[in-house]
């Protein structure tokens, strides 16, 4: 399928209070389903936020509740969902990226490899990337500060990915970052970028929103502003195509020189 539809949602995340939380991502993925989106992008740690001092209550298995419950609000719309949780496994907290298909099934998960500031004092590193073939093709996941690092996308990209969703809590007064980092990972491997930020504040920092969807050039095709929105774009796989009979990044590398 050469075309489809991805929604960038941004929400404020009520702290600690998952069931206030999911009722706000049902409202929100239904928004995205009514305008005919076939996946969702949400922000990192959604249903938390980000509270270093609970994490370890917070977290919870995956598969879990709240992947079960998320699931049922993806079977009930029929899209797509992207997500980062906290999940707890052999005694351990990862910030996990997941996605679930539109039968409710959990495709694949992300645990998050850079973690940003004091994340890395009660998170737990990942080691591993998520590549998932759909019928709209290989889809990767990143989470929030990997962006910075290009090599995580460009990994992704040399597994035939042709879209990486990235949920994030990208915090002030760091807007240009945002902006270049995620324009910079869609150019540099000639794919699609969808960037989901969350808005409101938590005990540290506040969110400026702008979630995003990104083109293969590194333009942006939907950018939100500053306050709860679900926003739509159709991503079309011919744009990668086309440009790569111009000029292809991937098959011009010279891997060998950079040892």
């Amino acid at each position: 399928m050469k075309e489809f539809k991805v929604a960038v949602a941004q929400m404020d995340i009520k702290l600690g209070d998952k069931k206030v939380n999911l009722k706000k991502t049902a409202e929100i993925v239904s928004t995205a389903f009514r305008q005919e989106a076939d996946f969702v992008c949400l922000p990192e740690y959604l249903l938390t936020g980000s509270i270093p001092e609970q994490c370890s209550k917070l977290a919870e298995p995956i598969p879990g509740y709240v992947v079960d419950k998320l699931g049922a609000i993806a079977k009930e719309n029929g899209i797509h969902i992207v997500a980062s949780i906290l999940e707890k496994a052999d005694d351990k907290i990862y910030n996990t990226a997941v996605l679930i298909d539109p039968s409710g099934e959990l495709l694949t998960k992300y645990r998050k490899i850079h973690l940003f500031m004091e994340e890395q004092d009660y998170i737990a590193y990942g080691r591993e990337y998520a590549v998932v073939d759909t019928k709209f093709g290989k889809v990767g996941l990143m989470l929030c500060y990997d962006a910075i690092f290009p090599e995580i996308a460009r990994r992704l990209a040399l597994q035939g990915v042709g879209i990486i969703f990235i949920p994030a809590n990208w915090p002030d007064p760091f807007l240009s970052l945002w902006r270049l980092a995620t324009s910079a990972r869609a150019l540099d491997n000639q794919i699609w970028i969808v960037a989901a930020n969350r808005i409101g504040a938590d005990n540290k920092f506040t969110y400026f929103g702008r979630s995003r969807t990104v083109n293969p050039y590194g333009d942006s095709v939907v950018e939100c502003g500053e306050r709860e929105e679900v926003l739509v774009a159709t991503v079309d796989r011919k744009v990668t195509e086309e440009f790569k009979k111009i000029v292809n990044f991937l098959k011009d590398r010279q891997p060998e020189a950079y040892r």
